[in-house]
């Protein structure tokens, strides 16, 4: 069966801005078996036991092999037609649906081109059918192998193992930056905790500041992350979309994760160009506090 974008380009070619540049299928263990044995395939490095590449010496094939319990072999059986083998061609809805299952991936270099077909296909009336839930809820199992971070802990326990250098205290950076009377997540911040948040109070807010929450996060990120310990390396816009594609993935989960995501293109097209100068305005006035330890160092 063919999935990726050269199925997209079969059955929705006007989704797909860019020219796809390898094939990736779902087949049996046989029928891989057999196109090995076709000597027009060459197997290459790596290949595991569920995904293997293999090239004709012009361009390369992803097999996803369908193996008893994998998604894989779910979608396969999905994909009822009269054809076999690689004549088969995912619809649209299960592409969507397999998009949908690696949107959150944890730095993964192809973030923006998965958010930016996630909202096209999603536009066009694209959607998880009701048939495909347990095929996604069995991807995004395969998919997610690590934890995700968890608010329930305070504050000095959740920053404590991300081996980052802070030398700023984090509230301050989130005075200094904020776009609203207050740090946005204080609208919605749970009564007793530092970093927990109360989903009530935040689907209770206006979508404006929901956003301002997002544009916050992933400021305060790129500077802690990037523009502070690393001068330099990136403009402000570059570290700042470098840690949109945090918040929006790996360093926030839950419902918080699912609304950076799903309001991307208005997220995204109202970045906060001057983040970097509020900064180093609230470092000057005194505003953005040095953390002791960093003091005693200087």
């Amino acid at each position: 069966m063919i999935i990726g974008s050269r199925a997209l380009a079969l059955v929705a070619p006007y989704l797909l801005k860019r020219k796809p540049r390898d094939f990736d299928f779902i087949c049996s263990p046989d029928e891989y078996s057999k196109l090995m044995k076709s000597g027009i395939y060459t197997e290459v490095k790596g290949t595991t036991e569920q995904k293997k590449i293999a090239t004709d010496g012009n361009n390369f094939f992803e097999f996803e092999l369908a193996l008893p319990g994998t998604s894989a072999k779910l979608a396969d059986e999905l994909v009822q037609r009269k054809n076999i083998g690689m004549d088969k061609i995912a619809p649209l809805d299960l592409l969507f649906t397999i998009k949908t299952s690696h949107r959150y991936l944890k730095n993964s270099k192809f973030f923006y081109k998965t958010l930016g077909d996630y909202h096209l296909m999603k536009l066009h009336g694209a959607k998880v059918r009701p048939e495909y839930k347990e095929f996604l809820a069995l991807r995004e199992k395969e998919t997610y192998i690590y934890a995700h971070p968890s608010l329930l802990k305070d504050k000095k326990m959740f920053f404590a193992d991300d081996q980052i250098k802070y030398i700023y205290d984090h509230d301050s950076i989130h005075e200094a930056v904020k776009t609203l009377d207050k740090p946005a997540y204080l609208y919605f911040k749970k009564d007793d905790y530092e970093v927990n948040c109360d989903r009530n109070k935040f689907e209770a807010l206006d979508i404006s500041i929901k956003i301002a929450a997002v544009h916050e996060e992933a400021s305060v990120l790129a500077l802690e992350r990037s523009l502070i310990p690393l001068p330099g390396v990136l403009s402000p816009e570059q570290a700042w979309r470098l840690a949109y594609s945090k918040v929006a993935s790996s360093i926030t989960s839950g419902w918080f994760r699912e609304f950076a995501y799903e309001n991307a293109l208005q997220i995204l097209k109202t970045y906060p160009r001057d983040f970097f100068l509020k900064f180093e305005e609230g470092v000057k006035k005194g505003l953005v506090k040095k953390l002791a330890k960093a003091q005693e160092e200087d």
